[in-house]
């Protein structure tokens, strides 16, 4: 039983025949069934009501049932046709199926053989529909997600640039071309906040506008609109009658504008516009306002650069500043040293003079005098060999890798003479390969003048001084300064909080010029070093130092 009301055109001139099949057979079925005598009436018919089925007899007057399949087929009607024929018709009936009949039923016929061919017909005419509409549906979907596919694209395309390009204008002409693709839109314009006037916006990048329109590029430019968007912060779309009100109006008949915001304040705004008034949908309106937001981090990525690029400049003048700095303390250094070894020689040698003159006659006070003048004389000396770094005298540089072994054979071949003025010994212990630091070897050279110097200042009368360098582990490298001279425990607990504590009690001698140990552990430590003194039973008061390895001596 049909129950989905299919329409059915029967076109019979009989009524016995047309009684029949439509009222008793087809309109018991359920169908809804519509009757004309004549192929003409048939034609019209058929267009007012599109029949899912049409029954027609060959034999109409007038026009006959052929005649009404050629008039029906050469206006693009494409609806099954079921013949009627009388018995001994089967050569019309034949010509009928060369015209696209579907059936034929032979007069006369019975009731069920009626229902079974129209719901044969029917049930293919129902399911090329179908087919049909999934066809169209599957169509629709495929367009769909092209336009998705493309939309995804885009977005990536657009997320790319933000991260990889640096030339603002080529991303503000990216942000513009993605933003125009992604909302199927005519034209589009792309305006950026001035940042020293900052009701003021400046065209930065478009698509489509007018040629007249390249004048106003980097230029403040106001389109009339978007400064409402500009003032609310949300998105605005207009189409139709409501957008000629505005200057814009010659462009288009849509508009869809939204605002890119920094920290909640509208830095810049996308406006897309179609010259037809379709709308642009809430789908497309999330897309571009994602859009929006890759243009956001687009700025603030931009201030940063600008920011990094700025302090980069700022610590390369910096940099050349210091280098100049050192230099001009270099040679600063230089010429003291060299006014001082000149000064003297000079003293040294009218000292000379006066203490060999064999007419000259000192007492006994004035002789200690010019014993306590050539003592000065020669500390000056002393002093003058040691306040020049080594790093600045050969003119190198300071860096970042440094060799502990050689450094130690370089300070204490230059610190030797003064400990043997002064009576003492130096032994030196190295490890027989090199010991590499990634420590400036400026700090490393300080912290072990620093330590020498102490050394020779408290160390014991006829004492030894021992350097020590060794590899403590595969991390870590072991620097020892030892010297034969005691310390007591609460000396050694408070030894590096102040500039000068130890051994109070004993006079110190001149050991060079080195910084505290006060600044050395803070060095050490800033290096994530370790430095302790002990008493050692055989070597005396020993410093200890740890300091990282270069990562490629692991």
């Amino acid at each position: 039983m049909n129950t989905a009301k299919d329409r059915i055109l029967i076109v019979e001139n009989d009524p016995v025949i047309s009684d029949f099949i439509g009222r008793q057979a087809l309109s018991s079925a359920g169908y809804q069934v519509f009757t004309v005598g004549e192929a003409s009436s048939a034609i019209s018919k058929t267009l007012q009501i599109a029949p899912d089925l049409i029954i027609t007899d060959i034999n109409l007057p007038g026009l006959n049932g052929k005649d009404l399949m050629v008039a029906l087929s050469s206006q693009g009607i494409d609806i099954p046709i079921i013949v009627i024929a009388q018995k001994g018709k089967e050569a019309e009936v034949i010509q009928t199926f060369r015209l696209g009949a579907a059936d034929y039923f032979t007069w006369p016929l019975k009731e069920p053989e009626i229902i079974q061919a129209v719901e044969r017909i029917l049930k293919q005419v129902h399911e090329r529909r179908e087919r049909t509409q999934l066809e169209r549906k599957l169509k629709d979907t495929n367009q769909q997600l092209q336009q998705r596919v493309r939309e995804l694209t885009a977005i990536f395309s657009m997320g790319k640039a933000v991260t990889s390009i640096t030339d603002q204008r080529v991303l503000f002409d990216k942000i513009i071309q993605v933003a125009t693709q992604v909302s199927l839109a005519d034209l589009g314009w792309f305006l950026m906040r001035e940042e020293e006037k900052e009701k003021t916006f400046i065209l930065v990048a478009h698509h489509n506008l007018p040629d007249s329109m390249q004048d106003h590029l980097q230029q403040a430019w106001d389109d009339g609109i978007s400064s409402l968007v500009a003032m609310s912060g949300e998105t605005l779309s207009m189409h139709g009658e409501p957008i000629k009100r505005f200057r814009v109006k010659s462009m288009g008949q849509s508009i869809l504008i939204v605002p890119i915001k920094v920290q909640r304040q509208v830095m810049g705004i996308l406006v897309l516009m179609r010259k037809q008034p379709q709308p642009f949908n809430e789908s497309e309106q999330h897309l571009l306002e994602a859009v929006a937001d890759y243009a956001s981090i687009s700025l603030v990525n931009a201030r940063l650069f600008r920011a990094i690029e700025a302090r980069a400049h700022a610590l390369e003048n910096l940099a050349n500043h210091t280098q100049y700095s050192e230099r001009v303390t270099h040679e600063l250094l230089k010429a003291v040293e060299n006014q001082f070894r000149r000064v003297n020689a000079n003293g040294q040698t009218a000292l000379d003079e006066l203490t060999k003159d064999p007419t000259a006659k000192w007492n006994p006070t004035q002789r200690k005098s010019l014993t306590v003048i050539q003592e000065n004389l020669q500390t000056a000396v002393n002093i003058t060999n040691t306040i020049t770094p080594a790093a600045l005298s050969s003119g190198s540089s300071r860096g970042q890798i440094t060799d502990l072994t050689n450094l130690v054979k370089d300070i204490s071949s230059r610190f030797l003479p003064l400990v043997q003025q002064h009576r003492l010994q130096l032994a030196v212990e190295l490890s027989s390969s090199p010991i590499v630091l990634d420590l400036d070897s400026g700090h490393i050279r300080e912290i072990l003048q620093g330590l020498l110097t102490n050394a020779i200042q408290y160390c014991q009368a006829q004492g030894i001084i021992r350097m020590q360098a060794s590899l403590q582990s595969n991390h870590l490298a072991l620097l020892m300064v030892s010297n034969t001279g005691t310390i007591s425990q609460s000396i050694r607990d408070q030894i590096f909080r102040k500039p000068s504590l130890q051994n109070g009690d004993l006079k110190k001698r001149f050991g060079g010029i080195g910084i505290s140990l006060e600044l050395i552990r803070e060095i050490v430590q800033f290096y994530n070093g370790k430095i302790w003194v002990d008493q050692h039973p055989e070597f005396g008061t020993t410093f200890h130092v740890l300091l990282p390895l270069s990562k490629s001596e692991h």
